[in-house]
């Protein structure tokens, strides 16, 4: 009863009505504030409490959630659960679960939340699009909103305080100084597997350990981590939900049941694969587009997509091993189990049939963003030099018909073997790369007739089936060794014909820089380029992997062309030399061997000279077709030879460059090109 009411009661002369409802008002007041609130689960306050925001997405308004996100957002906010990893895909709803824990906490169990993203940039962009409109749109949390404090800009979205004494700040995991200075007992750190966890090179260690450190002065601390999966070499949540009892989500088959009418057979949906008698398979239509799409389950009944919500509303989380630590909760999220339309049984086969276009390419991302799995990248490491060996082919002439264009990667080497090598390769549509052969140039490469041995095969011209002849479009050359002058003054000299000298950035703790850079060197002018060698490795090793003819798959000729040395089970060796190593700190790097790796190195600087002519010319991003006459007015503006690649005349073959000689008793002295002086004498 309002005051109002009840001062109107004692005007009329209704005093003792008055008095009894003031007196219950009291009683009722002190039973509420003796009275323990019952406990509330975080799936119930969500469907109970919770809004999706306006902003947010498609969907506004109440909270439904789908029966496999119960049971995960019920862990998110159980006080006896003190650590949850999600392993998750897309399409989940991951990220509306994780801001209705923050929620959750901050009304039902107010107390002091933090939530940690990779970069600041993040941080800001999760506070004020994800944070900040649950706070304002969930009318129990409106209602205890506090404006920003004194001082504080009106339009930072990385901390907000409730009336209760509840607050939420958001900051990036990249800096070291995000985790200190406050303290938070309940911890969400997302997307973990981002650059902005690893720890850096004055890093005071693992960021998931500084963060957990936040709750120290708290008994009952709490965090919850998550992620999509990277590279399985290298993935932080991979690693840590093995490390949890990896509970999956199993449902019932709706059409196994004893005659009771119990449902007698549970499993979790999975994606299977072809290997497997499980999981989702297809029929294609004869002009391979996709017919039907179903779930083959593990007790052999055939499930239509029209029963996955029917399983969902009855499935249940269960682990599957036994945690390293007591209380590590895992949770294994994938597209397959949303019942999103986006979702779909067919919408996910029709990607991965899309990703058989381009696997190089597509196939991680749909193992990561759609199966929720780490990719397994094998760089071609764990192929055998005799597997290599086995795909030497025919190619019917030195150069397979559909090649384009031609570029050359070469090494120099000095000590008692002292030699050049330089390797050509043939591109054609989609990076696809065939190996037309490694030459060998034995002698000091201090002594000029080496270097003209090296003209000579970059002159040369090299014949398809049908008579048209290629020779080398671009090159570039290592100048890291002991022969750094030679190598430039030899590239300077033949600038415009795209030879260019490169050399290594030096990339500390794994780090990718762009393979070509925008400007060349400024120290050694323009013609001397330092190239980002582990992103060119990524790249050309990975090729190795892409068993399938098509974009990125690498050919090796059963007979290379003439002057090649063999292409054998020693080739393949050095080609596969150097290794993808993970260091302790979590980032990766390629570790070169003291073993020779010649044939890799110069495969990796074939490609490099591919991203020059790129750089030089967008229309070289197709790669489909050879350059026409635009591409040679862009290249001679930039410095190049407007030469053709196509030579149809008949020409004598170089001499083989192979052949060994003596080297004359007192060299002769460099001379500096006419065209250019060249800036190291």
């Amino acid at each position: 009863m309002r005051v109002t009411e009840r001062i109107d009661l004692h005007r009329r002369g209704d005093y003792p009505d008055g008095r009894d409802a003031w007196r219950s008002e009291l009683d009722r007041l002190f039973d509420e504030a003796l009275t323990f609130k019952p406990h509330m689960s975080g799936s119930v306050w969500a469907e109970t409490y919770g809004r999706i925001p306006k902003s947010t997405g498609a969907e506004s308004g109440p909270v439904t959630l789908y029966g496999y996100q119960r049971g995960l957002l019920d862990a998110m906010c159980d006080p006896t659960v003190p650590l949850v990893t999600v392993l998750k895909a897309a399409r989940v709803g991951y990220t509306r679960l994780a801001t209705l824990a923050i929620g959750y906490h901050l009304h039902q169990d107010p107390t002091l939340c933090a939530v940690a993203q990779p970069v600041e940039d993040d941080a800001e962009e999760f506070g004020g699009t994800e944070i900040g409109p649950m706070l304002r749109e969930t009318p129990v949390l409106a209602a205890m909103l506090r404006p920003p404090r004194a001082g504080e800009k009106k339009d930072k979205a990385t901390f907000y305080q409730l009336s209760n004494g509840a607050l939420v700040r958001v900051v990036g995991a990249a800096s070291d100084d995000a985790f200190r200075r406050y303290s938070a007992r309940f911890q969400f750190g997302d997307e973990i597997d981002g650059d902005g966890w690893t720890p850096g090179a004055r890093t005071q260690g693992d960021k998931l350990k500084l963060f957990w450190t936040r709750g120290e002065t708290f008994y009952n601390r709490k965090q919850v981590r998550g992620s999509t999966p990277l590279l399985e070499e290298t993935s932080r949540v991979w690693k840590l939900w093995l490390q949890s009892d990896q509970r999956r989500y199993f449902v019932p088959c709706p059409q196994c049941s004893d005659a009771a009418g119990e449902l007698t057979s549970w499993q979790y949906l999975d994606w299977g694969g072809k290997d497997l008698p499980h999981g989702l398979k297809w029929d294609l239509d004869e002009d391979g587009s996709l017919k039907s799409v179903w779930y083959q389950g593990t007790c052999g009944c055939i499930i239509k997509e029209g029963h996955k919500a029917w399983m969902d509303a009855r499935g249940e989380w269960r682990p599957t091993a036994v945690p390293k630590v007591p209380g590590h909760v895992g949770f294994h999220l994938w597209t397959g189990m949303s019942l999103n339309a986006n979702a779909a049984w067919p919408v996910i086969v029709q990607e991965w049939l899309e990703a058989q276009d381009d696997p190089a390419n597509l196939i991680q991302p749909f193992v990561n963003l759609r199966l929720g799995r780490p990719y397994r990248q094998t760089y071609g490491q764990e192929i055998k030099p005799t597997d290599f060996l086995a795909r030497c082919e025919e190619y019917g002439a030195e150069i397979p018909d559909w090649v384009s264009f031609l570029t050359l990667g070469g090494d120099v080497q000095s000590g008692t073997n002292a030699r050049i090598e330089g390797a050509v390769w043939g591109w054609g549509p989609g990076l696809e790369c065939a190996l037309i052969g490694h030459f060998v140039i034995p002698g000091d490469p201090a002594m000029p007739d080496v270097w003209q041995d090296l003209d000579r095969l970059l002159k040369r011209t090299f014949r398809k089936g049908d008579g048209t002849e290629l020779r080398v479009r671009a090159a570039a050359i290592d100048s890291g060794g002991h022969h750094t002058a030679e190598t430039y003054a030899f590239c300077t000299e033949r600038r415009r014909r795209r030879v260019w000298a490169i050399k290594g950035k030096s990339e500390a703790r794994g780090a990718r820089s762009k393979v070509w850079p925008r400007l060349p060197s400024s120290k050694l002018g323009n013609s001397w380029y330092m190239v980002g060698g582990n992103a060119a490795r990524d790249w050309a090793y990975g090729s190795l992997a892409v068993l399938d003819a098509g974009p990125r798959h690498v050919h090796f000729p059963v007979e290379p062309a003439s002057g090649s040395r063999p292409i054998d089970g020693e080739f393949f060796e050095q080609l596969t030399r150097e290794k993808l190593v993970v260091r302790r700190q979590g980032f990766t790097e390629w570790e070169k061997p003291k073993a020779a790796h010649e044939a890799g190195v110069c495969f990796v600087y074939a490609y490099v000279a591919v991203c020059g002519l790129q750089a030089l010319s967008g229309r070289y991003v197709a790669l489909g077709k050879m350059p026409d006459a635009d591409d040679e007015a862009d290249a001679t503006a930039a410095g190049a030879d407007s030469s053709p690649d196509s030579v149809t005349a008949e020409r004598s073959p170089p001499r083989e460059v192979i052949a060994k000689r003596v080297a004359p008793a007192k060299p002769p002295e460099w001379q500096p090109s006419k065209k250019r002086r060249s800036s190291w004498l």
